[in-house]
């Protein structure tokens, strides 16, 4: 795209896909219902945005821990990221974060939860 892309809440369609970013291997709880659309590059692209949105799961992401470096801005609902050692922070509509490519921890989605976000792998 060579102009200006407005990030709205439902794509640039206006209808979110049914997509699978959630491996299930992770899932400890819940089952991951995911949409989403991409607003920059497709999978395999080193810088991707987009829109996600799930139902209530929680997984943990150990080893190599999380895939890539991302910044989320929570549009609706809530998640709860405790790490390893047990730290806990919640981030609710309007709030905004940054996991860093490798963190360890549980990731809890506790209520319906979208978000944009930006992702470098």
């Amino acid at each position: 795209m060579s102009h200006p892309v407005k990030l709205a809440p439902n794509g640039l369609s206006g209808t979110l896909e049914s997509i699978t970013v959630v491996d299930p291997a992770t899932v400890t709880s819940g089952k991951a219902v995911e949409t989403g659309a991409s607003y920059m590059g497709d999978e395999g692209d080193s810088l991707l945005v987009g829109i996600w949105n799930c139902t209530p799961y929680a997984e943990v992401f150990s080893g190599e821990g999380y895939p890539a470096d991302e910044f989320c801005q929570v549009l609706e609902g809530s998640v709860t990221l405790t790490s390893e050692d047990g730290t806990a922070h919640v981030y609710s509509a309007g709030d905004s974060y940054i996991v860093k490519k490798g963190w360890n921890g549980e990731f809890r989605v506790t209520e319906e939860f979208r978000k944009y976000y930006v992702m470098t792998a």
